[in-house]
């Protein structure tokens, strides 16, 4: 079996403003590919669109992995999707029970959010991709008060989910092994992930809005494309295909 990529080398800290910051800024100095970043607690965990995203120290998994694939930045999002199967698959091979994806980067468990992952790359002076660093949150052993109140009725953890305690340690190991096996793939494998991520995906077949801006237009998610991204349809009938805007799904998290 040939030499893993992701973990190679694996950095534990107590607490960091955010893995993804601080694994950026290890980054832009010259940090080797594969380099894992692990805090019990983050003061600044950050989500897609700037949210925060809650990190309390002994309750959750927190990590950051550098890679440098070779590939135009434009196609970085794929990146996302790709880790949302593996890291499914992480949690599979940890519990036995295999968490859904809500598009494109929510880990669902049980019409509740379990994790999240955060995408984020740096480019050369010459427009060429640099680095990408992929964060990963994953609610462990949180209790329901342990979540911020708005958050209590939309967030879960794998505790909760498996009836019994969880050790983040295993979580971890079985974690980084299917993100090593990810990217020994990637991006070659795009058909085998994409079908995958349809599989895993509860947000095809579902009504949605699109939010853009402070606009929220309702639509339908109808199937996800060869580039991973959402194909929805309008009320007017018409289409789009979204790359990054954000959906809400319907029926998940109180929306009615």
């Amino acid at each position: 079996m040939s030499q893993s990529i992701i973990g190679r080398e694996i950095l534990r800290l107590d607490c960091i403003d955010s893995t993804n910051s601080y694994l950026m800024r290890l980054a832009a100095e010259g940090a080797p590919e594969g380099l894992v970043v692990i805090a019990d607690r983050q003061t600044a965990g950050r989500g897609r669109r700037g949210r925060s995203f809650q990190s309390t120290g002994g309750l959750g998994l927190y990590l950051s992995v550098l890679v440098r694939p070779d590939l135009p930045a434009i196609d970085v999002p794929e990146l996302t999707a790709w880790t949302a199967v593996a890291v499914c698959d992480g949690i599979e091979a940890a519990c036995g029970k295999r968490p859904k994806v809500k598009w494109i980067n929510d880990l669902i468990a049980e019409n509740r959010k379990l994790g999240g992952i955060l995408t984020e790359l740096a480019l050369n002076p010459d427009g060429t991709l640099s680095h990408v660093v992929v964060g990963i949150g994953i609610n462990v052993s949180h209790k329901r008060e342990d979540f911020d109140p708005e958050l209590q009725d939309m967030a879960t953890s794998l505790s909760r989910w498996l009836g019994q305690a969880f050790d983040r340690d295993t979580l971890a190991h079985h974690v980084i092994t299917a993100l090593d096996e990810m990217y020994r793939h990637f991006p070659h494998d795009r058909q085998g992930f994409l079908s995958r991520y349809r599989a895993d995906c509860v947000t095809l077949g579902q009504p949605v809005r699109v939010l853009a801006g402070n606009a929220a237009t309702p639509a339908v998610a109808e199937a996800i494309d060869d580039h991973f991204r959402l194909l929805v349809r309008y009320g007017d009938g018409s289409t789009a295909a979204l790359n990054s805007g954000e959906v809400s799904v319907r029926g998940l998290w109180d929306y009615v």
